[in-house]
This record gives C-alpha cells, sequence and structure tokens, in this order.
C-alpha cells in the first residue's frame, strides 16, 4: 500500500505567542490568527513486504530501521507509536521549507505523517483531530517549548482563528465575520514572502521568552491586539483594512522587541526591505531567522519589480490554501 498525503504551512497574522501553555496558564486564554500557505509538505507511505528485514526513512537525512525505538526522527518514531504501527514502512517526506524557517515547518510535516499513517490503519481522521494530535505530540510528549496555532491553522485550509483555553486544553474554531473574511481573502492574494536565508531553532527562541521579565505583559498585548480586530464591529471596509494594519504593525513593535528575535544580519535586511513602500512588514515565526512578510501598497507588478531592483530575487508570493490536510493518493 502506497499513501501520499500533504499539509499546508501556515502564515499567522495576528495573536502568534499568546498560544503557548504557559502563558495560556497565567492569561487563561490565547488567540491566534492565520492562514494556509498553498506551499506543502508532501508524505509518501510505503508499507514494506513482510520479508523486509529494515525499514526505511528518507527525510533531511536517512534512516534505517528494524524496531520503532531505533527511530532516531523524534516526531516519526512518537507518530508510529502513537498509531501502534509495528509493520517496516519506508516513509519518504519532502518539503518547500526547511525545519526553522517560521512557516511551522515541523507542525506541517507531522500532520501530513499521521494522517497517512491513519489511512494505514484503515481509519480517516479529521484535520482537526490531525492538528489536536500533532500537537499533544510536540507539546506534551516531546516537550516542545512551542504553541498550538501552527498545527491547527496549517491543518485547517483558509483562514481560520482560534481560541486556546487552559481547562481541559480546549480549543475553540472562532467564526468570522463575512466582511473581515473579504478583506483577508483580499490580502492574502498582494501578500509576500521574502527568505533571510537564515534558520533557527524556534525552541531555543521560545526558551529565551519563557525565561524574558516582560514576556506575559508582552504576549497579553498581542493578544488584546487580536482580540481588538477579531472582535471589532465596524463592517466598514476602510474600518477593517486600517484596524488590521495598525494592529500587525503594533504586534511586530512588541514582537521586535523580545529576547532573541532579531539580530544584527537581520535588522538590516529588515531595514533594506523597509525602504521599499510597504504598509507593513514583519518577520514569521518565533524569530532569529526564516521568513519576512511584507504587505506592500505597490500592486504585485511593481512591488516585484522594485524587489528585483534591490537584488531580491527568491521572494514569492504567500497564496492561501483551501483544502487544508488531505490524503492526494491511495493505491
Amino acid at each position: 500500500m502506497i499513501i501520499i498525503s500533504r499539509c499546508p504551512y501556515r502564515i499567522s497574522l495576528l495573536g502568534g505567542g499568546s498560544d503557548l501553555d504557559w502563558f495560556i496558564k497565567e492569561k487563561n486564554y490565547g488567540i491566534c490568527l492565520g492562514y494556509s500557505l498553498s506551499k506543502y509538505t508532501y508524505t509518501v507511505i510505503n508499507k514494506l513486504p513482510s520479508r523486509s528485514k529494515r525499514g526505511i526513512l528518507n527525510y533531511s537525512s536517512r534512516e534505517e530501521y528494524s524496531n520503532i525505538s531505533d527511530i532516531a526522527h523524534p516526531l516519526i518514531r512518537t507518530a508510529l507509536e502513537e498509531n501502534n504501527i509495528n509493520d517496516l514502512l519506508e516513509i519518504s517526506s519532502f518539503g518547500f521549507a526547511s525545519r526553522g524557517s517560521g512557516l511551522g515547518g515541523s507542525s506541517s510535516f507531522l500532520i501530513s505523517l499521521l494522517k497517512g499513517l491513519a489511512l494505514l490503519n484503515n481509519n480517516q481522521i479529521s484535520n482537526y483531530e490531525a492538528a489536536y494530535m500533532a500537537s499533544n505530540i510536540e507539546i506534551n510528549k516531546l516537550k516542545k517549548p512551542i504553541g498550538r496555532q501552527d498545527h491547527f491553522i496549517s491543518s485547517s485550509g483558509n483562514i481560520s482563528c482560534f481560541k486556546f483555553y487552559d481547562q481541559n486544553n480546549k480549543i475553540d474554531r472562532l467564526e468570522i465575520d463575512e466582511t473581515k473574511y473579504k478583506f483577508l481573502t483580499n490580502l492574502t492574494k498582494k501578500l509576500y514572502l521574502i527568505p533571510s536565508y537564515i534558520s533557527r531553532s524556534a525552541d531555543k527562541v521560545l526558551h529565551k521568552l519563557k525565561d524574558s521579565d516582560t514576556a506575559k505583559d508582552d504576549l497579553l498585548h498581542i493578544r488584546n491586539l487580536a482580540d481588538n480586530f477579531i472582535n471589532l464591529e465596524d463592517e466598514r471596509e476602510h474600518v477593517i483594512e486600517e484596524s488590521f494594519n495598525n494592529c500587525i504593525k503594533e504586534s511586530w513593535k512588541i514582537k521586535q522587541k523580545m529576547s532573541g528575535v532579531m539580530s544584527g544580519i537581520l535588522n538590516d535586511q529588515y531595514n533594506e526591505l523597509n525602504k521599499l513602500p510597504l504598509n507593513w512588514i514583519r518577520l514569521l515565526g518565533a524569530g532569529s531567522g526564516g521568513y519576512f512578510l511584507i504587505s506592500p501598497k505597490l500592486d504585485n507588478d511593481k512591488i516585484e519589480e522594485e524587489l528585483r531592483k534591490i537584488g531580491i530575487k527568491d521572494f514569492f508570493k504567500a497564496n492561501l490554501s483551501e483544502e487544508g490536510s488531505e490524503i492526494i493518493h491511495r493505491s
């Protein structure tokens, strides 16, 4: 049996950081708004014949294994254990972005893998179930200091907003009113991602954040900005746009000053990009590397011309994925 699954990466817009468990325990809830990116992690799972002696794992490295406990890759090992799969497998993973890109790469990979493994067990799990299982594996089983927005935003498809509670790890998907949804959908057609060419460990950055004296107050402010936009009652398009842009810019000002977010090289890149005619610019993910997300004031052709003028060639549009995580082949 061969199964191919995929899961989008994610773009976080507002509320990032307030989904961290330690913050939620202190402040009762977190809230995150974002969307699934039309770039994906693909996972191919091949059940090997019973005569096979070793399983094969191809990701950024290559592994062979005879027992699950021998697997070095923690996400693959734990996913197999959680699904009680003892058959030897060949698993290959292909992704657009490397680990440490700020696009939720590890979560995208794990959700894609879990969807495929569930089907291997003749079980179909929803994207919500896959996200919940993936977040529990990374946070509770592997003790990674990350939040849950990556899993739920990437797996869901389209634009989504989630509220994370302390009690019983409750997670609600919030409704986004039609006017805001239309604005955000149109916005995604105009956003661009610019690589910093710096990869980093989100775990290290997030450990530093937790130890910061101002982290709780900073994240509370970021959460409140997300709340303010989601709960905005004025339905006039220009008011929604102004409110959103102000919330993004204010959130970035707070994040920019947090421990470990920016470095000398990143500051240089940021200052160069900020010379362009932009509504706003921000660094995605935990910081210290990854991708810049920009909202240009110019139309697409003109901003692409401006980017090339300053020597940036590897930019790409941050388009929306409507599908979310899915099985794309089974034979």
